[in-house]
């Protein structure tokens, strides 16, 4: 007596194996693809953040120093970062008509290379920096 699953041709069986395969090698692509991609981004996070807290330290740096001395450039060399700041005076109205002085528009640069793009972020910051006697 034959049975209904000996009347099947014997060429299905490795033609159900070449699409089981086909779909494995596709799915396991697919997850490659997909870490490559979240591994970018958070490599790219990661400069963003390096970039944030190099801005934060060179403002804390030089936000003490008299106000001659804020205009300069320094360079991170551990990561390629170029911070550059600079002043410019601002003159800004009171509601009473009067001028604030001693108020100065800081701001700094960190110009940087992301394979081989470069790249510039800046931060902008109002000082209040009295004259000095």
């Amino acid at each position: 007596m034959k049975t209904a699953s000996s009347k099947r041709p014997r060429g299905y069986i490795l033609f159900e194996l070449v699409i089981a395969l086909t779909i494995f090698a596709l799915a396991v692509l697919g997850l490659a693809k997909a870490l490559n991609q979240a591994l970018e981004t958070a490599n790219l996070l990661k400069r963003d953040q390096i970039i944030r807290i190099g801005m934060r330290n060179h403002l804390e740096e030089i936000r003490r120093k008299p106000i001659s001395e804020m205009s300069i450039t320094k360079m991170d060399t551990t990561y390629g970062v170029t911070y550059t700041s600079s002043t410019e005076p601002v003159s800004l109205k009171t509601t009473n008509g009067g001028t604030l002085s001693d108020l100065y528009n800081l701001t700094i640069k960190a110009t940087s290379s992301f394979d081989g793009v470069p790249q510039e972020d800046t931060l902008n910051v109002y000082v209040y920096k009295p004259a000095q006697p």
